[in-house]
């Protein structure tokens, strides 16, 4: 039962710190297209699914390199971190694109919403390629369903965050600062080689 908590909180973790920037493009979308947030909802939803596939793909493939060597694939995690770090402190944005894109139809914010959160993905597929390289197949579900959980949590959110201008302010101030340890801690977390992992015993 701890374990299962443990690798919950890690994949929780790891979720929040690539896509918090994500949750920012999300709440303006959401306020933007307030008629078509059913659209707005099912394009993050279909991204987050294709980049926890491509992610699960990606770690598979890594289920080939020795398992003594799987640990260190939390440097992916805790590299992206660091250059955070030194983004954060030269002052510069690690955010990709904005959101801002004219449109109007369900099929067009659908497919804007998708692209926009794909295109802000490429940290959460290295990372959680790294937590499903270094983990069990038992433990490969309960990172999927901590994936698709926090995408509805965080659909949920922005829901809110559009009606409290407040929450939505914050996360746009506070996303950058807490982004990158997050993903240190991921990281090291998986450099540990924990008892969740396929190291043998």
């Amino acid at each position: 039962m701890i374990d299962a908590l443990t690798i919950i909180s890690v994949a929780a973790g790891a979720y929040i710190a690539t896509n918090l920037d994500n949750l920012t493009l999300l709440v303006t979308l959401q306020a933007r297209y307030r008629t078509r947030l059913w659209a707005v909802s099912a394009g993050f939803m279909a991204s987050n699914l294709l980049l926890g596939a491509l992610g699960f793909w990606i770690g598979t493939a890594a289920n080939n390199m020795p398992v003594e060597y799987l640990g260190f694939l939390g440097l992916i995690p805790m590299s992206l971190g660091v250059l955070g770090v030194i983004r954060m402190f030269r002052g510069q944005s690690g955010n990709g694109a904005t959101g801002n894109e004219v449109i109007d139809t369900a099929r067009a914010v659908f497919i804007a919403t998708l692209i926009t959160q794909l295109s802000n993905g490429t940290d959460t597929v290295l990372t959680f390629a790294a937590l499903f390289a270094d983990s069990t197949a038992a433990t490969d579900f309960l990172i999927v369903f901590t994936l698709v959980g926090m995408a509805a949590l965080f659909l949920l959110i922005a829901s809110y965050g559009v009606r409290h201008p407040a929450l939505s302010q914050w996360i746009e101030r506070n996303a950058p600062r807490l982004t990158p340890w997050i993903l240190i801690f991921v990281g090291a977390y998986i450099v540990a080689n924990t008892a969740n992992d396929m190291l043998p015993d």
